[in-house]
């Protein structure tokens, strides 16, 4: 998995809760930060489409003004709003919807306190990439999560079996029979389950089992090792480019150094030449300034 893209990183974090809007169904995530801003996301199963919108301080009071001219209210009441909107009641409100090439618009009208609130998302349709980010490899992710689970219940099981025995063989038993259970056997355990699973619920609407407390548990558990290897990933990343750093000035030192050297090796040869011409000038004659041309 690449590293995770500035767009809507909050959401990483955040599990999937289900919503019907004009009876479709769609998987949101809500995010609000701090109380004064808010980021959701909306996956249609059919489309196999994100769509995504976040709004600051700012474009929320502005966007309260202009669709609810006669109320006033903070932002963080605002954002509850949304939130119990959205995730706690979202069948008591009414919605209306568009779709357009590039981005999916709502419209909301609902009541805060008794007072008739509107309210509209305008989400952008995102690239495969971040469809991948969000919502694929998280699966994967999740898919190896859960065979881990397995193996190591597996393996508690058949240890659990083993120490039954152990006490069998020392005369130990039940005293309540109806406690017996037969020994762990994984061939019998899945034929079970093909004949105990039904899967008709999940055919109908699979994006159900990514709301589910086991699988939230799960994908948190994902999540926080994926984050704990990207930070561990960075720290190492940003420990090479300081050694990296640490060796160029080393290398600029020595440089430096050797050229130091060299300059200081030519100024005493310079300095032991200038000596001798020296001391070759006082002991030759003075030649006369005057020369005979002529004998």
């Amino acid at each position: 998995m690449d590293k995770i893209p500035d767009l809507a990183k909050n959401l990483i974090n955040v599990g999937w809760t289900q919503i019907n809007i004009c009876q479709k169904k769609f998987s949101l995530k809500l995010y609000l930060g701090n109380l004064d801003f808010f980021e959701m996301m909306l996956f249609d199963i059919d489309a196999f489409q994100l769509f995504y919108l976040s709004q600051n301080c700012e474009q929320i009071e502005k966007q309260l003004k202009e669709l609810n001219p006669s109320l006033e209210a903070p932002v963080k009441k605002i954002l509850e709003h949304l939130e119990t909107c959205l995730i706690n009641n979202p069948e008591k409100n009414e919605y209306t919807t568009s779709l357009h090439s590039d981005f999916l618009f709502i419209k909301m009208k609902s009541k805060l306190s008794g007072i008739k609130f509107n309210w509209e998302f305008r989400l952008t349709k995102l690239e495969n990439r971040l469809l991948n980010q969000h919502f694929v490899i998280p699966l994967l992710f999740n898919c190896a999560e859960y065979q881990q689970r397995e193996l190591e219940l597996i393996k508690i099981i058949q240890a659990k079996d083993k120490e039954i025995d152990d006490y069998k063989s020392q005369g130990i038993e039940l005293t309540r029979k109806y406690l017996a259970t037969e020994t762990f056997e994984l061939s019998h355990f899945d034929d079970q389950i093909k004949s105990k699973l039904q899967i008709d619920d999940l055919i109908e609407d699979p994006t159900k089992c990514l709301t589910t407390i086991l699988h939230q548990k799960v994908n948190k558990s994902c999540i926080d090792k994926y984050m704990d290897f990207q930070q561990k990933t960075m720290a190492k990343e940003t420990n090479d480019d300081f050694k990296s750093s640490e060796n160029s000035n080393k290398i600029l030192k020595n440089t430096d150094k050797a050229n130091d050297s060299a300059f200081s090796s030519k100024d005493k040869k310079r300095e032991e030449i200038d000596k001798v011409l020296e001391e070759e000038n006082k002991s030759c004659p003075k030649m006369n300034k005057k020369k005979k041309l002529f004998k």
